[in-house]
This record gives structure tokens, C-alpha cells and sequence, in this order.
């Protein structure tokens, strides 16, 4: 018998978070020693989620060049320290 948990899919984060900071959050992390450049001021935040690869699409194919180009280094200088020794 399956469990009805294991049907169900996880819930994906969202796209865009809304943060609000309160003055009376902005005054506790005061208290705690926190400076102005540790928090954000109070008031309403939007933040965009963003995947890695969204936001750098040509750098997958970047790296592989970078990592083609090493790969055919070192074999070359595997061929001449064969050839020497």
C-alpha cells in the first residue's frame, strides 16, 4: 500500500518573495548588537528567485570550453613527458 505522501510532489518556491521588515524587527536586531549594514531597513522588500543557469546562460558552455582546453593541455604535456622520459 503506498503511502499518500509519497504521491504527492513537493511545492516549488516561488518566483518572488515579499519580505517586510518592521520597525519593531529593525529595533530587536538593534538590541542585539546588529549595525545598519547587517539588516535591512524597515519597509517592503520584493526579491526575484533566480535560478543560476537563468541568470548565466552562456557560462555552461563556457566552462566546457575552459575544461576542453585544459583537458588538450595536459595531454600534450603527457606527451612530451613520455616522449623526455
Amino acid at each position: 500500500m503506498k503511502n499518500k505522501k509519497d504521491d504527492e510532489q513537493p511545492e516549488l518556491a516561488p518566483k518572488e518573495i515579499k519580505l517586510v521588515v518592521t520597525e519593531e524587527d529593525y529595533q530587536e536586531g538593534l538590541k542585539r548588537g546588529w549595525t545598519d549594514d547587517d539588516m535591512l531597513k524597515p519597509g517592503r522588500y520584493k526579491l526575484k528567485r533566480a535560478n543560476f543557469r537563468e541568470r548565466f546562460p552562456d557560462l555552461k558552455e563556457a566552462i566546457e570550453r575552459v575544461r576542453a582546453k585544459s583537458r588538450s593541455s595536459e595531454e600534450s604535456e603527457t606527451e612530451v613527458e613520455a616522449l623526455d622520459g
